[in-house]
């Protein structure tokens, strides 16, 4: 697993089709601060392991029963000048960092064996790994556990109808009220809190929710609740950017808003 420009890198998304934004904004060391003798040996180095063939990482990092690291010499060379040199890392820094990594390669590994077979996208996406590290991201912050907590904690509700999500959600204001808008179908609402409300779970693919009757009550929670929604969408977003398919990308987003609203769909 690694990162470019904040964006995890997992078996979920080939590497291949990530998108060129993220790799254009990869953090790099500015050459212009290595001395020529750190530039001279970054590139003997280099000319030395280019060819070598990519070994498994806990091949090359390898932990003995006795706890002794040993790591493959072809792996120092360009480690030990970033680590000691750039970062400037001692002894048992280094071997502290060869340990992290070696010991969350091992973690990634027994939680995939545990997690089973899964199938893939022609496109080669894991949909229910994708599923899965998006939630381990968002946490128990759920749109389903604040509806638990929030809305049915309320004694006045009333069951609203939403209906079918097609095209853009939007409100607007009409001459008979306030209105929430799915494409060309819409429902009427008795306040604009109400619509604002109604809205956030509209986009997260209801088809039916209780709200509050008390608008004081509507006051409190519906920016709180547009909040935990901004948030959400948030941190969905980078996993679905390098998608390019459009089908996977709606069944990634209505996989991860069923699991995300299960407390408000009554599972």
């Amino acid at each position: 697993m690694s990162y470019v420009s904040g964006v995890e890198l997992t078996g979920s998304v080939n590497v291949i089709k990530l998108n060129p934004t993220y790799t254009g904004r990869v953090s790099t060391v500015n050459p212009e601060i290595l001395s020529h003798s750190t530039k001279t040996e970054i590139l003997r180095t280099f000319e030395r392991i280019k060819t070598l063939p990519i070994e498994n990482i806990l091949d090359e990092i390898h932990i003995e029963t006795s706890g002794e690291i040993i790591v493959a010499e072809s792996r120092r060379g360009i480690d030990g000048i970033v680590m000691n040199e750039i970062l400037g890392l001692t002894d048992e820094e280094q071997l502290q960092v060869y340990r992290a990594v070696a010991d969350l390669v091992k973690s990634r590994l027994e939680k995939a064996k545990s997690f089973g077979e899964r199938k893939k996208t022609k496109e080669g996406i894991d949909i229910d790994l994708v599923v899965k590290l998006v939630m381990e991201k968002v946490g128990e912050h759920t749109l389903g556990k604040f509806y638990a907590e929030r809305v049915l904690s309320q004694s006045s509700l009333e069951t609203r109808s939403l209906p079918p999500a097609s095209g853009q959600v939007s409100i607007r204001q009409t001459l008979m009220g306030w209105r929430v808008y799915s494409g060309k179908q819409s429902i009427d609402c008795a306040s604009e809190l109400e619509a604002r409300y109604l809205k956030v779970w509209l986009e997260a693919g209801l088809d039916s929710v209780k709200t509050p009757r008390n608008e004081d009550h509507l006051k409190v929670i519906v920016p709180e609740l547009e909040s935990l929604k901004q948030k959400t969408d948030e941190m969905i977003a980078p996993y679905l950017d390098s998608i390019v398919n459009v089908k996977t990308k709606d069944r990634i987003l209505r996989q991860l808003w069923m699991e995300m609203t299960r407390g408000v769909r009554g599972e």
